[in-house]
């Protein structure tokens, strides 16, 4: 570890200390993301399916939470005055005017999220609800086909439901899908439980109110929290950006750092914040001069392997890749005999003269979903991911064994074995 390297740890260990002790905004915040919330313990304050339950209950007039038509009348007011190329023979005045108890609201009917028709009125509601996923080929399509052939005759509603109203594809832009924020449903949600407080029976009110807290948080509507998490981040900016960044060194990577040392060896193992660095006895007889390979390293080496995992993905990776080398007239002869052995790289970048580093494989495999966890989430047992990464580094290291031949053949005058 070089000086400035001791020097930034210090550094960061010392804001971090300051901003954990005594922190009397931080302890407020922590009061505040404790309070009681039945979607917080539920862990399902991000599960699509579950605000998709909690608005085909909003949406239906039958429901119990006492509201009647309130909710879905200002809905439908709302999608129709905001978006004038709605195609239904009705206006938002109109909207405000119908008899809507004839309405039914379906979850999963022909496998969409939320469907709300009107036998009476002839028209249909149709509902994409996206919180971290995204639409399928030609699934919106689908759907319109599929309530075109039932429900003939009828004028349709399409809405593409997302956190910050993303815009559907160019494909449901052209079946008529409409874009509608999470922001949408909270002030509709919050202006209707407020004008109709008396009527709400407790324990749907109880729910309601719940349900607008984590509303409010999704959204970042919660005035008083994101403005504590403003001030927090504005005093201990640093601090939190060191927490983040370790943050990243999760379950994961602790399974890969553990398989890592059993395979190659604790020396010959250096994990980072969204990397496992590791290297075989076999390609570690090979030692190249300084200047060269990866900086971190006491030692350097032509070839490296690491597992990567980093925040907002859901695969494992496991790859081996060239790196730096001094002597620049080596390294294109070591890439061109690689390149012969049948492996496969970028060959434009990286016979330019400019590249530092080449990744010759690349193995991947997507985690399965945690069992019981929030869509998304993926399964980050220690077990499961040993597995994983055991799996991959089997995969690989056939084409390893290719490698450690080639560096055999293929040494330079600066390297030496060991």
């Amino acid at each position: 570890m070089s000086i400035n390297q001791r020097i930034d740890k210090v550094e960061a260990r010392r804001k971090l200390d300051s901003f954990l002790v005594d922190n009397p905004e931080l302890e407020t915040l922590n009061a505040k993301l404790a309070q009681f919330n039945l979607f917080r313990i539920l862990k399902i304050e991000r599960a699509e399916i579950r605000h998709s339950n909690v608005l085909a209950w909003l949406l239906d007039p039958k429901e119990t939470h006492g509201l009647g038509a309130a909710f879905l009348r200002r809905f439908l007011s709302r999608i129709l005055i905001e978006n004038e190329g709605v195609d239904v023979p009705f206006t938002p005045a109109r909207v405000e005017l119908m008899r809507l108890e004839d309405v039914e609201v379906f979850r999963e009917r022909d496998n969409i999220d939320i469907f709300v028709h009107s036998r009476l009125g002839r028209w249909v509601l149709l509902i994409e609800n996206k919180i971290r996923s995204r639409e399928s080929d030609r699934q919106l399509k689908k759907y319109i086909d599929l309530t075109r052939k039932n429900f003939p005759r009828h004028a349709f509603i399409p809405v593409y439901l997302t956190l910050e109203g993303d815009d559907p594809s160019e494909e449901g832009k052209q079946e008529g899908y409409v874009s509608v924020s999470y922001n949408t449903v909270l002030e509709v949600a919050e202006r209707i439980v407020e004008q109709n407080r008396s009527r709400i029976p407790t324990d749907a009110a109880t729910l309601l109110d719940h349900y607008l807290v984590t509303l409010r948080r999704l959204t970042m509507n919660d005035r008083d929290l994101v403005d504590l998490c403003k001030k927090i981040y504005g005093r201990h900016r640093e601090a939190i950006d060191w927490i983040v960044q370790l943050g990243a060194s999760n379950q994961v990577l602790d399974a890969c750092e553990a398989l890592a040392n059993d395979l190659v060896g604790a020396d010959r193992v250096t994990k980072t914040v969204n990397r496992v660095f590791l290297l075989p006895k076999e390609m570690a007889q090979f030692e190249i001069t300084r200047g060269s390979g990866w900086g971190f390293l006491p030692t350097q080496y032509p070839v490296m392997w690491w597992y990567y995992f980093g925040k907002n993905i859901s695969n494992l990776k496991l790859v081996m890749e060239v790196g730096p080398i001094a002597d620049p007239d080596y390294r294109i002869r070591l890439l061109k005999n690689i390149k012969k052995a049948g492996f496969v790289f970028r060959e434009k970048k990286a016979f330019g003269g400019a590249a530092k580093y080449t990744r010759i494989l690349r193995l991947s495999q997507k985690l399965r979903a945690k069992e019981g966890g929030e869509e998304g989430d993926i399964d980050d047992s220690p077990a499961y991911i040993t597995s994983v990464a055991q799996d991959l580094w089997k995969k690989g290291w056939a084409d390893g064994k290719k490698i450690v031949e080639i560096l055999k053949a293929c040494k330079p005058k600066a390297i030496r074995m060991r």
